[in-house]
């Protein structure tokens, strides 16, 4: 049969524009499929990091610190470095190839076009798996397929299996799967007798396989095997025969085709070396709790029935296309022996491995999100069967009418029992596929969690339900056309079909268009091929090269509108109030040496998606929860904030002033200098100075007692504030005082900046610790601090001012100040000059 399978000649400018079309009709499948949105907080991590190198060149998930601090530990996806920064515990590979993406998106952005970042980087896998189709479609080629049997399979794994959901979401197992798969067809280049260099390029997938999941290495050891030991395998099954001498491996050329393997893939390991020193101290920690149980500490049979036959994960049931693989492996054998073997191979060891994994069911995430790395290997097992269904006399041909198949009779169909199973399973795949993107598969992971709670008891458990057989009912994949059932529009997971029933119709008639054109003209490309007569491509089939073009320009032209019409999406702010506005402000007033902080972990897609957008500066984010100052890591990376910035801007949402939660704001109000408080909607913006301004500035003494009627007197020992400024900042001041008695009343305190006429051009109104504390809890004869910030004007002119504050009584009639012995109702801090 081998012969049999040999490409007819096909044209480079003919199969290129074939494949030009199944990459644009996946990636805009994809992208009218896509949500726009997260589904889990890995996604959330490894975007972090993405952001983080592409805005400030760095490697933290300081924006995300508050998953630190969820409620299951099973979705803390980061840990602590020195300093108390956090780092994402994932593979660094699928975040740091997104980068170029992210700038050129940041590149359109910065002249004022109006992209959401998040929502454009979330496009990526889109494009990691249309590749990854056609690199199928390729080693397909390399087996002596012809190209309808590479462009099916291209399309089965681009549309029937869980290749599909991954393409919509932001995980590294897409790349994973271009990774493995690229070594394995470089590989198979080399051993065709390619040039060494594809040895190089097999190194290089490696090496990328390996930093996206470490755990990946026994694969890149059996494709090592594979690549490099065949050679010496062929030299051995030779021996004696009379082909002996032409099977002697060249030693020389097999020591540069190791070498050119190992470089990258050497140069990979010392970059994890690297990235693990960087983020925890120690080249071998990668920030997961091995001792606490996060490791390969399933049993494996519970984990082998979790990943393939359990309701929740059974790989069988999220592509029950792959019942045919299974059975067709056999067959796939005995045409190609060694690849057979090593695909077996890698399946194998991959399943073995993550049954073992503490977490195999993957959290919250469509099927056994593990296994995706294998989904093109497993299509390509199918390749016999396909080739039945799609050569001379398959099934597909016979279906067509005599005026397309271009045959005076439409020959009978002549296949085997697996090919009609495969007929049968592809569209079943399709149908299981098309439901996880229509509506939101966490939703009913949520639903799943009231049927079969948590064992609280182990605290790594979050789940798995739905583990046997009698809870197939309650399988997503069934689940899921419950959601449809319930309520489609509520339960929707498309971007351009909002919850509230808003269509987005431009994008959808020009998504509607793109794919239908796209298609037809695949359709076309196809039936050029069976027109060929087993000659190849239809000589008087190809387009002209501007329609060609076209095939390119579409997708292009599908994904800008996409962009363009996503980011009015509610769920990521109106442009005009709360979270958005805020940080437009921020970027209006932003100087590049100011840090963020926010308590709003139910909206940090904001400033995700938009920050990059408003902001010329590198604005680096410190997302807390209000619990976070209980924790020591939180203390230590707020202190390095004060200590290396010179402005603090906080933002709150829907958490009312001085909460008695919100940890982070009441450390703020010890250790900042607020100077501003801003409501915006539910979303509240809150101006610290930080100490670096007062590194140099003298303690000035005062010691001038204050009293008021009914007060205790308030002795003004000391000021500090530094004696330049300019407008637009923060005036950091601090006031040491001491009480001779405790006091009844709760006083407030007043600072002004004075022109020379007399009357103030910046004031604040504060209390003890920001309000936190009140002025009649405040112990006597002890040494206090009072913190507050002046918010200078933009437009203050230079010069002079004096700087003055005082204590007030708002719970007597026409809130008197106090008066020192001089009868004034002030005291006079210094004098600022404003350049």
């Amino acid at each position: 049969m081998q012969a049999s399978l040999q490409p007819a000649s096909l044209t480079r400018s003919a199969r290129l524009y074939g494949m030009i079309l199944v990459f644009g009709l996946l990636l805009a499948i994809y992208t009218m499929s896509h949500s726009s949105k997260f589904h889990i907080v890995d996604e959330v991590s490894l975007f972090a990091v993405t952001e983080s190198i592409g805005l400030r060149g760095e490697v933290n998930t300081n924006a995300i610190a508050w998953t630190q601090w969820v409620n299951s530990p099973g979705e803390v996806l980061g840990e602590f470095g020195p300093g108390g920064d956090v780092y994402s515990k994932k593979g660094p590979a699928p975040a740091v190839l997104a980068v170029p993406w992210y700038l050129f998106l940041h590149m359109l952005a910065q002249v004022d076009v109006g992209v959401g970042l998040l929502q454009g980087v979330l496009l990526w896998n889109g494009f990691v798996t249309a590749a990854t189709a056609l690199l199928l479609w390729a080693t397909a080629l390399q087996l002596g397929y012809d190209d309808r049997v590479g462009a099916a399979l291209a399309l089965v794994y681009g549309l029937g299996t869980i290749a599909w959901p991954y393409a919509n979401q932001f995980f590294g197992e897409p790349l994973s799967a271009l990774s493995l798969l690229l070594c394995f067809y470089c590989m198979r280049l080399w051993l065709s007798g390619r040039p060494q260099m594809w040895a190089l390029w097999a190194g290089i997938a490696a090496g990328l396989a390996l930093t996206t999941v470490t755990a990946h290495a026994p694969l890149i050891f059996i494709l090592a095997l594979y690549g490099l030991g065949a050679p010496w395998l062929q030299q051995w099954q030779a021996r004696g025969s009379d082909h002996a001498d032409e099977a002697m491996v060249d030693r020389t050329e097999w020591g540069i085709a190791v070498g050119l393997f190992a470089a990258p893939l050497l140069f990979a390991g010392g970059l994890l070396l690297w990235y693990n020193q960087a983020r925890f101290g120690s080249a071998f920690d990668t920030g997961y709790h091995f001792d606490a149980g996060e490791g390969f500490t399933t049993p494996i049979w519970q984990g082998l029935w979790g990943l393939l036959i359990s309701p929740y994960r059974g790989l069988f049931w999220f592509t029950p296309l792959f019942l045919a693989s299974v059975a067709a492996w056999p067959v796939f054998l005995r045409h190609h022996r060694l690849e057979g073997w090593v695909t077996g191979a890698l399946s194998l060891v991959l399943l073995l491995e993550y049954s073992l994994w503490w977490m195999w069911w993957g959290g919250f995430a469509w099927g056994p999100r593990f296994l995706v790395p294998l989904t093109p290997f497993l299509v390509l097992w199918l390749a016999p069967w396909v080739h039945e269904l799609t050569h001379e006399g398959g099934l597909i041909l016979g279906m067509l009418p005599r005026w397309l198949s271009g045959r005076r009779r439409a020959p009978r169909p002549n296949l085997s029992a697996g090919a009609w199973a495969l007929l049968l399973l592809i569209p079943l795949s399709f149908l299981v596929q098309i439901s996880s993107v229509l509506v939101n598969f966490v939703n009913y992971e949520i639903q799943l969690r009231s049927i079969f709670p948590t064992d609280w008891e182990n605290p790594l458990a979050f789940g798995p339900p739905a583990q046997g057989l009698g809870d197939l009912l309650y399988s997503p994949v069934i689940g899921q056309w419950r959601l449809m059932a319930d309520n489609f529009v509520v339960n929707t997971d498309l971007a351009w079909l909002w919850s509230d029933g808003n269509v987005q119709w431009l994008l959808f008639g020009v998504g509607g268009a793109v794919i239908f054109t796209l298609a037809v003209a695949f359709a076309q490309w196809w039936l050029a091929l069976q027109r060929g007569n087993g000659d190849g491509y239809a000589a008087d089939a190809l387009p002209s090269v501007p329609v060609r073009a076209l095939a390119l320009l579409l997708p292009v032209l599908l994904v800008t509108v996409w962009l363009g019409e996503v980011g009015r999406n509610p769920h990521y702010g109106d442009p005009e109030s709360g979270y958005r506005a805020i940080l437009s402000e921020i970027c209006r007033l932003s100087d590049g040496d100011e840090a963020l902080v926010t308590i709003a972990p139910f909206a940090y897609q904001i400033p995700m998606n938009w920050l990059g957008t408003e902001c010329d500066s590198t604005l680096p984010i410190y997302g807390y929860a209000t619990n976070s100052m209980e924790f020591p890591e939180a203390d230590e990376a707020l202190s390095n904030v004060l200590e290396k910035y010179n402005r603090v801007w906080f933002v709150t949402g829907g958490l009312p002033p001085n909460d008695p939660e919100n940890t982070v704001e009441r450390w703020l109000a010890t250790h900042a200098y607020k100077s501003n408080d801003i409501w915006y909607g539910d979303f509240r913006l809150l101006d610290y100075a930080t100490p670096t301004q007062l590194r140099n500035a003298p303690l000035t003494p005062l010691n001038v007692a204050l009293v008021g009627t009914g007060t205790s007197q308030i002795i003004v020992s000391a000021a500090r504030v530094s004696s330049l400024s300019q407008a637009g900042r923060v005036l950091p001041v601090e006031i040491y005082y001491r009480l001779a008695a405790q006091n009844v009343d709760d006083l407030r305190w007043f600072v002004q900046l004075l022109r020379p006429e007399g009357y103030p051009v910046a004031l604040l109104d504060t209390g003890p610790e920001d309000g936190y504390l009140p002025f009649s809890a405040l112990p006597p004869n002890t040494e206090l601090v009072e913190r507050a910030g002046l918010l200078l004007p933009d437009n203050l002119p230079p010069g002079r001012y004096e700087l003055i504050a005082g204590l007030y009584n708002p719970a007597q009639e026409g809130a008197p100040r106090l008066r020192a012995a001089d009868g004034s109702d002030f005291v006079r801090i210094g004098f600022v000059v404003v350049q």
